[in-house]
Parts: structure tokens; C-alpha cells; sequence
């Protein structure tokens, strides 16, 4: 399991931030996001093996990035 690539997409920037830090303590490649947008975005430049996604968020919902995740990265 280490150096599982995790995309943490969540607007609660506080909790972002304390995940990717609690994961990269434990050998796994984290990043974050807070719009759903910017997860969008990133995933077009990086690869990831897993995308910890919040629902209910401003903007483009979880549900919505969901969907085009699925569409347009289907092995994720």
C-alpha cells in the first residue's frame, strides 16, 4: 500500500490539509483540493489510485465530479 497515490477533494480546507499531512506520514503520495473543479484539474496533470471525494460541496458537487471522473478516467 505505500506510495498509493490519494487525491483528498474536500471545501473544508482544514481537513484536507490535517489528511494529506496524516497520510504522507504513513508512506502514501497525498495531495488535496477544495473545489471540485480543482480536482478535475488535477487529474488531467497527475495520476491517482484513489480519490476521497466530499459530496456535498459549492460549486461542482461530488456527485458531478463523480460522474466525470468515471467518464473520463474509467480505471480510477
Amino acid at each position: 500500500m505505500e506510495g498509493l497515490r490519494i487525491l483528498i477533494v474536500d471545501d473544508e480546507e482544514e481537513l484536507v490539509s490535517a489528511l494529506v499531512e496524516r497520510l504522507r506520514l504513513r508512506g502514501f503520495q497525498a495531495s488535496g483540493v477544495v473545489r471540485g473543479e480543482d480536482a478535475l484539474s488535477f487529474l488531467e496533470e497527475e495520476e491517482c489510485d484513489v480519490v476521497l471525494l466530499d459530496v456535498k460541496m459549492p460549486g461542482l458537487g461530488g456527485l458531478e465530479v463523480i460522474r466525470r471522473i468515471k467518464a473520463d478516467h474509467p480505471g480510477l
